[in-house]
C-alpha cells in the first residue's frame, strides 16, 4: 500500500489516518450521546429557543419580521415590528429543511456541526504532521475537553450560533492552510454570519493564503497574487452582500443585524459596547468559583467563570506558544504572534460588550477564540510526544467539569 510521509518524518498508512479520523468523530459523538442520556436534549427533540427556525418560517411566509413577539426569546423591536436579533446564517442553513416541513432540523444541524468540528481539528493537526493517536487526543482536548462541549449539546439560538461559528472557523483555517482561498474565505464569511467577532480571523487567514501562494509562486508580488486570486472573493462577497441586504431591508442599515434594538441595550445608558464594561468583564475571564460553607464550589452561572479552568487547552496554548517563541527564529515568529494578536483583540472586543454571555456554564464567549488559539497550538506543538503528559491532566479536568456542569445546567 502506498504510504505518505508526514512533516514529522513518520511514515503513516492512509488507512490509519482514516481510522483515527473516524475515532475522533465517534468519540465526540459518544460524549454527546452519554450527556444526552442524562439531559434528554436529543437532536430530534424540538428546541424551545428556536429563533432561527422561526425566522426561516417567516421568510417562507414572505415576511422579514416575525409577525409577533416571543417573550422567551431575545427579540429586536424596530418600528413596532419584531425581528430575530442575531446574524442570519444559521437560518440560511435551516431554510431548505424548513421548506420541506422539517421544523426540528436545528438539533441535527448542531450535532453534525459538532462532529465536523472534531474532524477538522484533526485535519488541521494532520496538516502540521501531528497524526493518529496524538491528533485524536488534541482534537478531543479542543472539543469535548473544553467549554465547547457546553454549547455543542443543544441548538438553542445562542449556542448553535457559536457551535456553527466554531466549526466554520476551523474549516476556514484548514482550507487556508491548503491554499484554497475561495472556500476558506466563503466559510469565514459564513462564520461571521453566526458570530460577528470572528471577522477578526481574516488577517490570519489572508496571511496563511499569502504564504501558501508564495510557496507555489515565489516570484509573485501582491499585484500578481490579486490578479490570479481575485475570483476567490466572489463567494465571500455574495454571502456578505446577502447579510447587508437583509440588514438594510429590516433596519435601514447594512451593518445592523438587530442586537442594538434589544430592550436590554436600548435601555442601557452606555449602549451595547463601551470600554467601561471591560472593568467588570476582564476579571470575569479569570474568576474562580466561590467555595460555599459546606465546601462545595459555586460556579458562576452568569457572565462566566475562569476560561483556563473550563477550557484548559488555553493553558496548553500559552505554554507551547511561549516555548516556541523563545526558541524560534525571528522569521518563524510572525504567524504565532499574529495569531496571538488576533486572540487578544477578539477577547478585548468581547469584554467591551455589556454582557459576557448571560446564563451559562463556563465562559462561552471565550469559545469564539478557541479555533484560532488551536491553530497556534498546532503550529507550536512539539513533535516529541513526551511533552504531552501534562495535557492528559488538563483533558480530564476539562471533560469532567464541562460534562458534569452541562448536565447540572441543562437539567436545572
Amino acid at each position: 500500500m502506498k504510504k505518505n510521509t508526514s512533516k514529522s518524518g513518520l511514515s503513516v498508512k492512509p488507512s490509519d489516518d482514516y481510522r483515527s479520523l473516524a475515532a475522533v468523530c465517534l468519540a465526540a459523538a459518544g460524549v454527546l450521546f452519554i450527556i444526552w442520556t442524562f439531559t434528554g436534549k436529543w437532536p430530534w427533540v424540538g428546541q424551545y429557543y428556536n429563533s432561527y427556525i422561526l425566522q426561516a418560517q417567516s421568510w417562507l411566509d414572505g415576511r422579514l419580521d416575525l409577525g409577533q413577539n416571543y417573550s422567551h426569546l431575545e427579540i429586536a423591536v424596530f418600528e413596532g415590528k419584531y425581528y430575530i436579533s442575531f446574524p442570519p446564517f444559521p437560518s440560511y442553513l435551516m431554510f431548505p429543511f424548513v421548506l420541506i416541513g422539517w421544523d426540528t432540523c436545528d438539533g441535527f444541524i448542531a450535532f453534525v456541526s459538532a462532529v465536523a468540528a472534531a474532524a477538522y481539528a484533526y485535519k488541521i493537526l494532520d496538516h502540521f504532521g501531528i497524526k493518529n493517536d496524538r491528533a485524536v487526543f488534541f482534537s478531543l482536548l479542543l472539543t469535548v475537553g473544553s467549554n465547547w462541549l457546553f454549547t455543542a449539546q443543544v441548538a438553542w439560538v445562542w449556542f448553535i450560533a457559536q457551535n456553527l461559528a466554531f466549526t466554520l472557523s476551523l474549516m476556514a483555517i484548514y482550507y487556508a492552510l491548503k491554499g484554497k482561498a475561495g472556500i476558506s474565505l466563503f466559510l469565514w464569511a459564513c462564520a461571521v454570519g453566526c458570530r460577528p467577532f470572528n471577522a477578526l480571523y481574516l488577517p490570519v487567514l489572508l496571511y496563511l493564503l499569502y504564504k501558501q501562494h508564495k510557496e507555489e509562486y515565489p516570484d509573485d508580488g501582491i499585484k500578481d497574487i490579486i490578479k490570479k486570486r481575485w475570483k476567490a472573493i466572489i463567494p465571500m462577497a455574495v454571502i456578505a452582500l446577502s447579510y447587508m441586504a437583509l440588514n438594510f431591508a429590516r433596519f435601514g442599515n447594512p451593518l445592523e443585524f438587530g442586537h442594538n434594538y434589544l430592550p436590554e441595550f436600548t435601555e442601557a445608558e452606555d449602549g451595547q459596547f463601551n470600554l467601561s464594561y471591560m472593568l467588570d468583564n476582564i476579571p470575569a475571564l479569570f474568576r474562580l468559583p466561590k467555595i460555599s460553607f459546606d465546601g462545595a464550589w459555586e460556579y458562576q452561572a452568569f457572565n462566566g467563570t475562569c476560561m483556563f479552568l473550563v477550557s484548559p487547552i488555553f493553558i496548553s496554548c500559552v505554554v507551547y506558544g511561549a516555548r516556541y517563541l523563545l526558541k524560534a527564529d525571528r522569521s518563524k515568529r510572525v504567524l504565532p504572534l499574529l495569531i496571538l494578536a488576533m486572540v487578544v483583540a477578539e477577547l478585548a472586543v468581547i469584554t467591551a460588550h455589556k454582557t459576557m454571555g448571560g446564563s451559562q456554564f463556563g465562559n462561552r464567549y471565550t469559545n469564539d477564540v478557541l479555533p484560532m488559539a488551536f491553530l497556534g497550538l498546532a503550529l507550536t506543538l512539539p513533535k516529541d510526544s513526551k511533552w504531552d503528559k501534562f495535557n492528559y491532566i488538563l483533558f480530564v479536568i476539562g471533560l469532567t467539569l464541562n460534562a458534569v456542569g452541562s448536565v447540572l445546567y441543562y437539567t436545572a
